[in-house]
């Protein structure tokens, strides 16, 4: 038979140092995130991930000659844009629009 108070009990204190923990974890995060690199003491590793780019092609690609976009056209009737800006048209990729993920933390055990 199950101690229900027990339980109860257990159960109140694995909240209480949930919430210690989760607390403890977002100040390592923000630290991390203002530092912009991975970071490793002892067994626990918080990486940093400074956010992943989607360069927008199709957007610069465009403008280039339907002639050009159609040599680029493969049969699935999909244009590459990538391709197609960065050969075709030889667009420096500094000039192309991209949108970029939020910097993220990782935070984990690693022994």
């Amino acid at each position: 038979m199950v101690d229900k108070s027990y339980l109860a009990k257990l159960m109140l204190e694995w909240e209480q140092k949930k919430r210690e923990l989760d607390e403890l974890e977002t100040a390592i995060e923000d630290s991390v995130l203002q530092l912009e690199e991975t970071q490793q003491v002892g067994n626990v590793k918080a990486s940093y991930y400074g956010g992943r780019k989607r360069y927008d092609y199709k957007t610069v690609g465009e403008d280039a000659p339907a002639s050009l976009q159609e040599s680029y056209t493969k049969t699935t009737v999909k244009v590459d844009w990538r391709n197609l800006v960065l050969e075709g048209m030889a667009v420096d990729k500094a000039k192309i629009p991209f949108t970029q993920s939020d910097p993220s933390v990782s935070l984990k055990l690693t022994g």
